[in-house]
């Protein structure tokens, strides 16, 4: 364990070697760089030797030493290589083909070699592509087992293999599946998107050429770059206090609130539940992201609205194509926004979907309609157009009915059922096995917490952010809006007759 240790030391030395010396990357010396003391699931981190004021520079590297596609080997040694990563690849498959070649043909020759070293290997990487079918199980029921991406992936790979192949690069190795995994998967944990300094002085008509085809590197005003030293930092979403920042020349980290000395300086990689950290990063935070969801699917919502209404699922599927399809309500009263969604989130603050609400009041009012089924579709269309515009004003005024929140609560309650009854509970605090296998499935069980926790919330907020009135004084205000409408139509006519 000591050498094994002192041999990540080493590495980490000669990592800051090369980045202050070839890179001139320059760190202030009030931080650091080394393992994690207590925790080696944390791997490097950063840590604060002395106090650090909000708004002092933590460190600073230069644009042209980050990787990405117009700063490695591959385009700095063919100009025609670097135009087709910058204006027909993706960026994705452009960095992934020039960090392989760096790793594949370079080896130790390469530039960035030193910093490779201090890269995650694929035995220590817990991100969903690396989990088992058996694993994935034990995030049961969550959605984020159908968000892994594995065919994505998988035609991502063969786009990588045809273009190193268009590339005529003979003496590029075959790359293998695992190999494009692991990168792919370090690119999605550490990469950041890095804009280009020089974006808004390009013609407008030069970044929307072409629009029929894919957006290019150059057309979408930032290069996706491993930036050296940026990516040592951890990230959590209650403690964030350094935020990367840019100028014409470099990329500087910047400390946004106060760190105290001996404290880790932390970044954020986005407002991300743990489902999220745990497929895009391979980790969790213990204590729940700030960003933390619960997804109630929507056959949940129907199954609630079945069980609540009495109805039968054909009229529900019915209401739904009628909002989903037909121009005068997608187009006229939703503009195009879509309400009825595969899933709906509830989120750990308390915060409900409004398309989920809003969705549960329009079918909870359809069904309160006299002969509800047996309305023909043209007369139901015409009531779904006025009743979609008032729903969506009712809930934007934070006012719902009363059916319309038994339908939502027992969507909720259906959906928790789902869960086993081990995520109600808090872990006991040594509960975190440092063995993948057993790693994994706490952390299974953490997200699945934290998603149960996101709709207990939900559901305890549901009655204080909203105002609950009878139903038939929403269906009130909707036979209303036809009376007018009638009127003004009635007004016309007689105008007309007048008027000959």
């Amino acid at each position: 364990m000591a050498n094994r240790n002192r041999g990540k030391d080493q590495r980490t030395q000669a990592f800051l070697d090369w980045a202050q010396t070839d890179q001139k990357l320059w760190i202030s010396d009030k931080i650091k760089l080394q393992q994690h003391p207590t925790d080696a699931q944390q791997g490097r981190c950063v840590l604060a030797e002395q106090n650090v004021a909000k708004g002092e520079k933590l460190f600073e590297i230069k644009r042209e030493s980050v990787l990405n596609v117009t700063t490695s080997s591959l385009s700095r040694e063919n100009s025609e290589i670097r135009k087709l990563f910058l204006h027909k690849l993706g960026h994705w498959e452009g960095l992934i083909v020039v960090i392989l070649y760096e790793l594949k043909m370079k080896q130790e020759n390469s530039q960035w070699w030193p910093y490779f070293q201090v890269w995650p290997q694929q035995a220590s990487m817990n991100s969903l592509m690396y989990w088992s079918d058996e694993e994935v199980a034990q995030l049961s029921p969550s959605g984020v087992r159908n968000r892994i991406g594995r065919d994505g992936a998988r035609a991502m790979y063969e786009t990588v293999l045809e273009c190193i192949k268009e590339l005529n690069l003979t003496q590029f190795q075959a790359v293998t599946w695992e190999e494009f995994v692991h990168v792919a998967s370090v690119v999605m944990a550490y990469s950041f998107d890095m804009e280009r300094a020089d974006y808004e002085e390009e013609d407008e008509d030069e970044e929307e050429e072409d629009e029929s085809g894919p957006v290019s590197v150059w057309q979408d005003g930032y290069i996706k770059s491993m930036v050296p030293m940026a990516d040592m930092l951890n990230a959590d979403t209650h403690k964030c206090n350094a935020n990367l920042t840019y100028s014409p020349d470099s990329l500087i980290m910047v400390a946004v609130d106060d760190i105290i000395g001996g404290d880790q300086v932390y970044n954020i990689y986005g407002e991300f539940p743990n489902s999220e950290l745990l497929r895009r990063y391979g980790y969790v935070e213990w204590a729940g992201s700030k960003y933390d969801c619960g997804e109630i699917p929507l056959c949940t919502v129907v199954q609630a609205m079945q069980a609540c209404l009495g109805c039968s699922r054909e009229i529900i599927d019915k209401i739904l194509d009628l909002i989903q399809n037909r121009s005068e309500i997608r187009d006229e009263v939703l503009e195009g926004e879509p309400l009825v969604l595969e899933s709906y989130d509830c989120y750990v603050d308390g915060q409900i979907s409004p398309e989920c609400i809003t969705l549960c009041q329009i079918v909870a009012c359809t069904l309160q309609l006299p002969r509800a089924e047996t309305l023909s579709e043209k007369a139901l269309l015409e009531f779904l157009q006025r009743l979609v515009k008032k729903a969506i004003q009712s809930v934007n005024s934070n006012e719902i009915t009363k059916v319309c929140a038994h339908v939502f609560e027992s969507a909720l309650d259906l959906r928790l059922r789902e869960y086993p009854s081990h995520t109600f509970r808090e872990p006991p605090p040594d509960s975190k096995p440092l063995n993948a296998p057993g790693y994994r499935k706490i952390m299974a069980e953490c997200v699945l917490r934290s998603e149960v926790k996101a709709f207990q919330n939900s559901s305890r907020s549901l009655r204080s952010e909203y105002q609950l009135i009878d139903d038939a004084e929403l269906l009130d205000k909707v036979k209303a809006v036809k009376r007018k409408m009638t009127s003004q139509k009635n007004r016309v006519k007689s105008s007309k007759k007048m008027r000959k």
